[in-house]
């Protein structure tokens, strides 16, 4: 009884730890600043410290107002010179991996000097979060069961911040025409910064061509309770649409009589035309 209450006890905290987003137990603070500086410092919970193998963090500094360039720093506590007349948005992009998985994850705010740096918007998610990822239509392989769509991502940076995704395609009046499964999904974990990669949907509705929809991209699809990050339109055109098809040429190998004896025939003959398909 003893050995079974253990078992169920390592069960409920590996469940437990594999709905924790890490992401959660990332923060960023001012932690010192003159009129012309401001010091951030980078916060982990202690809890991650099991989960953890490295856990690296970019910054990138910009005028609030004009979205130009300011600075950026890969330290993790950094100390940024700026103009005090500016109203600056400060973002970090964390990359914690561990345990085989990968989580990247953002973090936002906006500053502005009033005597003093103050936060305004305290983990702020960047406006153009979900602009880093294109997705495109690629082709459609109707040789498979069931049909399979074929589209491309492209990440820009580190792109949305989202783990296990996957993405769900729905028509314009919110029906389900296609989705990742395990069967599909070639990575489960994350969306890979700075590269495109090919995906596929399983078909699961009949629709047809040309075709306009909304691919959703959902964070935590494959590790359940999974929410739309990011809506992006889908359109399969006539013109692009590539689909592949097997056109099914037979060849007729012999005809039959009910004893097996190759025949030219009769009329009103029962016979058996075997092709090399079976």
């Amino acid at each position: 009884m003893k050995k079974i209450l253990l078992i169920l006890f390592v069960f409920f905290v590996f469940h437990a730890q594999s709905q924790v987003n890490y992401c959660d137990s990332v923060s960023i603070s001012i932690s010192g600043s003159t009129p012309t500086t401001v010091t951030y410092t980078t916060l982990a919970n202690p809890y991650m410290n099991t989960f953890l193998y490295s856990f690296d963090i970019n910054w990138n500094v910009t005028n609030f107002n004009t979205g130009a360039f300011i600075t950026s720093d890969t330290a993790y506590n950094p100390t940024f010179t700026l103009n005090n007349l500016d109203t600056v948005l400060v973002c970090a992009t964390a990359i914690i991996t561990g345990q085989g998985m990968t989580f990247t994850c953002m973090l936002c705010d906006t500053i502005l000097y009033n005597g003093g740096w103050m936060m305004m918007s305290m983990g702020q998610t960047p406006p153009n979060e979900c602009d880093s990822v294109i997705v495109s239509f690629n082709q459609i392989d109707t040789t498979t069961t069931p049909d399979l769509i074929y589209f491309d991502v492209q990440v820009f940076g580190y792109g949305p911040s989202v783990g296990y995704p996957g993405f769900v395609l729905l028509n314009s009046v919110g029906d389900t025409i296609a989705y990742e499964n395990f069967n599909t999904a070639l990575n489960v974990f994350t969306l890979m910064a700075n590269t495109t990669e090919t995906r596929s949907l399983e078909v699961v509705q009949n629709f047809s061509l040309p075709f306009s929809g909304v691919l959703h991209l959902m964070d935590s699809w494959f590790a359940g309770n999974p929410v739309t990050a990011c809506i992006y339109p889908f359109n399969i055109s006539i013109g692009t649409t590539d689909i592949n098809e097997i056109i099914n040429i037979r060849t007729l190998l012999k005809v039959t009589d009910v004893l097996g004896r190759e025949t030219i025939g009769k009329k009103h003959e029962l016979l058996f035309y075997i092709y090399d398909d079976g």
